[in-house]
């Protein structure tokens, strides 16, 4: 069966494709900065639980982490759906239809979210009191952000595959995974072994600020040897991907090649600060990659959905108003979000 007869019709946009797909980088830049701090943050506070005596300065920053991770993961989920949204309005018949597929593993990371949310309140609430309680509680947390995340990684890679939609024929209920995409795992571990290092460079700040050299020796410890492996596992991500789209990341297209080449000059360039133990310029470069990586993997779905549609070629219907009010909206909302960040810092006496 030819793939290209399963897609569904496209429909008309508002807006030209290309404020969409911006639109679509940047606010997935933003979710992927706070997923970092929540997953990774998950990660390093349990790893200093276990590895820290009970009064260690391990065990202190495990403390600091535990306390912000219910605020990150709640603003992970928030600066997840705007991108989502964007994603179903330049290629909703592609996700919808993986959406489907894996229907009944897609809508079990509903309920997964919910239960890992709560489990780092509960992590939280029991830090001092019961750890027994408190390390299961953030065992299952870190369980359950690690299985959304997959699944994620399953949906965003699946409807990038057509050719794989004919599964269906043979299992139409609705449990279909992307296992069989040689892209899947070590797109998935990009995604997930970043997490840590992110939020080792965010405890090497929060030790900054606090004037504790122990923490940003802990944290920039995270940083730079996980950065270090991500650079293995980005080659593993590139010679993953179908040969056209490999070609189109080593010369083949200009603005795909481009974009790959400044975001791993900036990863070394944020490594290099990591190891000269400058968190903060740090973290300035591994924002700029996260952003600049965005708008790399979204030539990747680009590439790889080529031979069957290009955004570029959808109809407007020119109507410039929602996406006017939209951006109006992000903008406010961000102001007031940095807003009630700043004054839950201070507050609660946490930078």
């Amino acid at each position: 069966m030819d793939p290209a007869l399963l897609i569904p019709a496209a429909e008309a946009i508002p807006s030209p494709w290309g404020w969409f797909e911006a639109l679509l980088v940047l606010t997935f830049a933003l979710h992927v900065v706070f997923m970092n701090l929540t997953v990774g943050g998950t990660i390093v506070a349990l790893v200093a639980r276990i590895t820290g005596d009970r009064q260690s300065a391990r065990r202190e920053l495990a403390r600091e982490l535990a306390h912000r991770l219910p605020t990150t993961l709640a603003l992970t989920v928030n600066f997840g759906v705007a991108p989502l949204l964007f994603v179903q309005v330049l290629y909703g018949q592609f996700l919808y239809t993986s959406s489907v597929l894996m229907a009944v593993f897609w809508l079990s990371a509903i309920p997964t979210l919910i239960v890992g949310y709560y489990c780092l309140y509960i992590h939280d609430a029991k830090y001092q009191s019961s750890r027994g309680a408190s390390l299961l509680a953030l065992c299952l947390s870190l369980a359950c952000l690690l299985y959304t995340g997959f699944l994620l990684s399953n949906n965003m890679s699946l409807m990038l595959r057509p050719q794989a939609w004919t599964a269906y024929a043979e299992n139409p209920r609705g449990t279909l995974l992307n296992l069989a995409d040689p892209s899947l795992w070590p797109r998935y571990l990009h995604m997930m072994l970043a997490a840590p290092a992110v939020a080792g460079l965010y405890a090497a700040l929060i030790g900054a600020k606090k004037r504790r050299s122990d923490w940003i020796d802990f944290g920039l410890s995270w940083f730079t040897r996980l950065t270090m492996l991500q650079i293995l596992i980005g080659g593993w991500v590139l010679m993953s991907l179908p040969r056209e789209v490999m070609l189109g990341f080593m010369g083949g297209n200009t603005y795909a090649t481009a974009m790959l080449s400044v975001s791993v000059v900036l990863g070394l360039a944020a490594l290099l600060a990591g190891i000269q133990k400058r968190p903060t310029q740090a973290a300035w470069l591994t924002f700029a990659t996260i952003a600049t990586m965005a708008a790399t993997r979204a030539q990747v779905r680009t590439l790889t959905l080529a031979p069957y549609f290009s955004a570029a070629s959808l109809p407007v219907t020119g109507e410039v108003s929602p996406l006017i009010m939209f951006v109006v909206s992000l903008v406010l909302g961000l102001g007031a979000i940095a807003y009630m960040l700043r004054t839950y810092a201070k507050s609660s006496g946490r930078g």
